[in-house]
This record gives structure tokens, sequence and C-alpha cells, in this order.
């Protein structure tokens, strides 16, 4: 306790030099340049799990049909080297299989039924409709005109470099930001493909916030263009006032995940967030007007 004590005295004293030193100049990239700036963005979650089956290619349109400025998916890698959109390890929740992604083949992941888990909306109608397990490369080929934030979920330096081939053979360079939980894989794929843009990774997003808490934001070193964050975490209020000034002065934005209530949604753009990650675009659009 001494220890932490004594660290926070002397971070209190950095604060005043703080206040005088220059910071970095903000960060740029062009998937910024493509925000829609006038109001908080519609990011849809897993393709917007609500209204379709997380994660596919009929939630994806349906997202976009709903008014989502920017598609979110999960990615899993096959045992034959090939990136899905799946957001467990396994096919179990959602899908009529069974089994670890990196131990099936793209074959045997394709040939399932990736409605079966889905208990949003007319879940029937998908089911007998047979929506399939997407490859990340088919999706984005999809819907080459719009903005990804796409999630490497193995913590594998082969995942984070399929990831870079991926979208670097579908052209996307400008329009996918990479992100992931996993500090290891997020610093594969930077040094794989350093012109794609990345969000930050669960460590370098916990620094970031305490930094930001401190005043001392603008010497946290991280290429990052945006942070994915949670409105709350053990206890505390994540979308602190602090961290969105701070995220901001560096050119930096904030995205918030998951939120589906309107009330929710309402407060977190009144506090000045960049976008919102939700499972209802269309509540959204709602509560913006449109």
């Amino acid at each position: 306790m001494r220890a932490i004590l004594i660290l926070l005295v002397i971070l209190a004293g950095g604060y005043g030099i703080a206040l005088l030193w220059p910071g970095p100049e903000p960060v740029s990239h062009p998937w910024l340049d493509g925000r829609t700036v006038e109001r908080a963005e519609r990011i849809a979650h897993a393709g917007g799990l609500r209204r379709a089956p997380a994660n596919t290619l009929a939630a994806l349109e349906q997202a976009l049909a709903d008014g989502a400025d920017v598609l979110e998916v999960d990615t899993q890698l096959t045992s034959d080297g090939v990136l899905v959109l799946m957001h467990d390890d396994t096919v179990d929740r959602t899908t009529n299989g069974t089994g670890l992604v990196a131990e099936l083949t793209l074959e045997q992941v394709t040939r399932l039924n990736a409605a079966f888990g889905y208990e949003g909306e007319d879940p029937d109608r998908f089911i007998r409709h047979g929506i399939t397990v997407p490859t990340l490369a088919e999706s984005l080929a999809a819907h080459r005109d719009v903005r990804w934030i796409v999630e490497i979920k193995p913590d594998t330096e082969e995942a984070a470099r399929v990831m870079c081939d991926t979208i670097r053979e579908a052209g996307m360079e400008s329009r996918a930001l990479v992100g992931s939980f996993h500090d290891s894989a997020m610093a594969h794929f930077r040094e794989f493909c350093p012109e794609v843009a990345t969000g930050m990774a669960s460590n370098e997003a916990l620094s970031f916030y305490v930094m930001a808490r401190l005043g001392l934001a603008k010497f946290h070193p991280t290429p990052a263009i945006a942070m994915q964050l949670p409105p709350r975490a053990n206890g505390l209020e994540v979308i602190h006032p602090r961290l969105v000034a701070a995220a901001h002065a560096r050119g930096i934005a904030v995205q918030v995940w998951t939120i589906n209530d309107p009330g929710e949604m309402e407060a977190l753009i009144a506090r000045g967030v960049d976008g919102i990650i939700t499972d209802r675009i269309d509540v959204m659009a709602a509560v913006q007007g449109e």
C-alpha cells in the first residue's frame, strides 16, 4: 500500500509537468476520414445480432438496411487457415454442429447452419433458410464500401498473419480497423500490417484509462486510432469525461459496447462518445431521430 501511495504522489507531481509538456500530434488514418462526424456512429455488433443470426451475411445486410455506419464482426481461424465469422472458439452455441473451429476445416464449418443458436426476431425463419457461416473474405467482398471493425479472437500469431493477408487481398486496408482483446495478437498484427488501423487491446486500454484519469494520457505510447470499451468494468465508470477528453485530444475515437437501451444510448451520446456498438441499429437510429 505504501508503494502505491508513493507512486500516486509521484504521478500527481507529474501532472503539473504534463500540463506544460507538449503532447503527440493527433492520430490520422483513412479509416477515421470516413467517419460520420456530425453524430455518434452506429456500429453493428456481430453484424447486428438481435435482428439476424450473429456474424452472418444476413446480419450484415440487415444492419446496413437499419442504418449502420460500421460493421463489427468476430473471427476465428479454421484448421486449414481461413478466417470465418464466429464469436466463440467452438461452433456449439451458434450452429447445429460441435467442435473447436480450430479443429474443423473450412468445408466442415460452412456446411453448418449458423441460425441454430439465434434468439432474436423470428428465429424459425432463419433456421429454415439455412444461414451459413461466412468467411471474412466473402463478407468484406460483399460490402466493400463500408467501414469495418474486425476482431481477432484467437491469441495466435497465425491468426494475426491471416487477418493481415485477408485484408490486403480484399484491398480493404483503409476500411478495416482491427481489434483484439489479446495484446500479443495485436502486437503481431501491427508488425505484419502497419498500414491498417487498429484499436487498443485489453491491457493497452486499461493503461490508457489509468493515465487519462491521472491527466497523463498524452504520454501513453499507442498506435491505436480507436478504443472499444464497456461503459463500466469492475465497479468503475469507464466512459469518464477525462477518458473521453484525453482520447479526443489524441484524435482517438471512443466506441462503447454493447449498448441496446435507448436511455443509455442517449446518455453516452451526451457524453461525447464517437460510436456505440449495438445489437439494435434500428433502435439507435430512432434515438438519433433517423
